[in-house]
């Protein structure tokens, strides 16, 4: 057994500079491409000539080969023989790159998207003003060092007759050289360790960065020249598009393919799945989750991922749909308490993985018909919640409670018509929302806009119908507006109280009171606990 190690040395510019060009050091695919501007490689090259540190650089030692291995800027370089490991770089590509393009002799690229531009590197070393420049910049260029000759001693010294007159410029000069020939790059070297504790690795240190997400790796491990996982995704998005749900997140649809593989979602298990079970296992994903997004959107009529409550309930879904594409009565009923319940709760706020692990057991039990455990998912409501939380797409209950009175199939205050409630809860539009007191009568009782935009506030009514009734007090427009002989229908639709006192009195804290015990009694009506 290969034992685990995490080596740090340093190496001197020119040794690092000739272990790329042996072929020692290559940029794993999971690796974006070089992307640094050249005012950031200069600062780079003064981080060196004043001796700061430039942090140290990750290398992965390993004789494992991955697919689609890339050099060093897009450098043509050797490939290493077989038997002597290579050194992949996860962290540090950027200023390796910069070193590398700027003191190499080498000229010579592969036709590539991940290719530096060559004129990037083109620095030079104003000795008059001690900085560093690209060569359009420079005013006398026979008073500049080119940087790429600093470890060509021969070349170097050429350059030099020109300024070798002027003791302190020569000394300047030769002074620059010895600093960058005698820098050390700090190098950390892992060795004895698995892809799947890589891919860890290589996530946590670019969390602060670029965001580097589970399926750059797996799309690394998993590339063939005729299957590319990147592209399978797209092609799953791009159903589920059609479904409102195109936006679902990468990790979301990983932690579907790993749960239907391995019966887990954790990013261990994800990044050190079997390439070939990945690539046998695409179409049952796309088939499953599809499945998965048909049942919420007839079931609790989601039309769009904007209010799904929580996007990590669609993996549970997708892995019980992978076993079965049929359901009976009580296994959708109980599905339907399970939604609800979770669509209620903070469950999926912390440790995320080992409650969609929890979700995939539970679901493996209601596929066997065994209802039991649903007692474990608790709703947590807030009793005074809805007159408190303001109305917005951000909050997981929100969402639930907006999917919640949809239910209900509300009707138009207006004109009693049933509500067309697909612009709603396609995508998230205000002007399908209506302020039950208006926001322009409550201000002008001195109320501050999250007391006046709280989801108690709130009922379903179209754009058009909205317009009627625009300002109006409630003891306006609920008596001279809503149609009388179907009053109590209409308003018991939209999950309102029914007593007409409250409006006519215009008795905004009476009204938030008695809506938000209403949105509560129901919530628990559905969650059935």
């Amino acid at each position: 057994m290969e034992i685990k190690e995490l080596g740090t040395t340093s190496l001197k510019i020119d040794k690092l500079i000739s272990k790329i060009e042996f072929g020692y050091i290559k940029i794993p695919p999971f690796q974006r491409k070089f992307v640094w501007q050249q005012y950031q490689i200069i600062d780079l090259l003064d981080s060196i000539y004043n001796d700061y540190p430039i942090g140290s650089v990750l290398l992965w030692n390993t004789k494992e080969d991955l697919p689609s291995t890339r050099n060093i800027g897009g450098f043509i370089l050797p490939e290493k023989e077989k038997e002597f490991p290579v050194d992949y770089v996860l962290d540090g590509q950027q200023r390796i790159t910069s070193i590398y393009g700027c003191f190499c002799q080498n000229t010579k690229q592969v036709d590539s998207a991940y290719s530096a531009e060559l004129n990037l590197f083109d620095i030079y070393f104003d000795i008059d003003e001690k900085k560093f420049k690209p060569k359009v910049d420079l005013n006398l260029i026979n008073q500049s060092i080119p940087i790429r000759v600093l470890f060509n001693n021969a070349e170097f010294h050429k350059i030099c007759k020109d300024i070798a007159a002027d003791d302190e410029k020569f000394k300047l000069a030769t002074g620059l050289q010895s600093l960058f020939q005698n820098y050390e790059v700090p190098i950390v070297a892992i060795k004895g360790r698995s892809k799947a504790e890589v891919g860890i690795i290589f996530e946590r240190i670019n969390n602060t960065g670029t965001e580097l997400t589970p399926l750059d790796l797996m799309i690394a491990w998993t590339w063939q020249e005729d299957y590319h996982l990147k592209e399978e995704i797209e092609d799953i998005l791009e159903s589920l598009s059609l479904k409102g749900f195109g936006e679902i997140k990468d990790k979301i649809i990983l932690q579907c393919l790993s749960a239907i593989i391995k019966n887990t979602t954790v990013t261990k298990e994800i990044l050190s799945l079997n390439p070939t079970d990945v690539r046998g296992n695409t179409g049952k994903l796309k088939e499953s989750l599809e499945l998965a997004i048909d049942f919420i959107s007839t079931q609790f009529n989601i039309l769009s991922d904007d209010f799904l409550p929580n996007s990590h309930q669609i993996v549970g879904l997708t892995y019980l749909f992978s076993k079965a594409n049929h359901l009976t009565a009580e296994q959708s009923s109980v599905l339907k308490q399970w939604f609800w319940r979770t669509s209620f709760s903070n469950r999926y706020a912390g440790s995320t993985d080992q409650k969609m692990d929890e979700d995939i057991k539970f679901m493996d039990e209601v596929l066997s018909n065994s209802f039991s455990n649903l007692h474990k998912y608790t709703s947590l409501i807030v009793e005074d919640f809805p007159k408190k939380q303001t109305l917005t797409k951000n909050s997981p209950y929100v969402r639930a409670v907006i999917l919640m009175l949809a239910q209900l199939k509300p009707l138009d205050l207006t004109n009693s018509n049933d509500i067309d409630l697909n612009n709603a809860l396609s995508s998230y539009n205000r002007k399908e929302y209506h302020h039950v007191f208006p926001k322009a009568f409550l201000k002008s009782q001195g109320l501050q806009t999250d007391k006046i935009n709280v989801i108690a506030n709130f009922c379903f009514l179209p754009s058009n119908s909205n317009k009627k009734i625009l300002d109006k007090t409630p003891a306006d427009y609920f008596f001279s507006v809503i149609p009388s002989k179907k009053f109590d229908k209409i308003v018991s639709s939209n999950l309102l109280p029914r007593d007409q006192a409250i409006y006519k009195a215009d008795n905004y804290e009476r009204f938030l009171n008695e809506r938000s015990a209403l949105i509560i009694q129901n919530i628990k009506k559905l969650t059935v606990e």
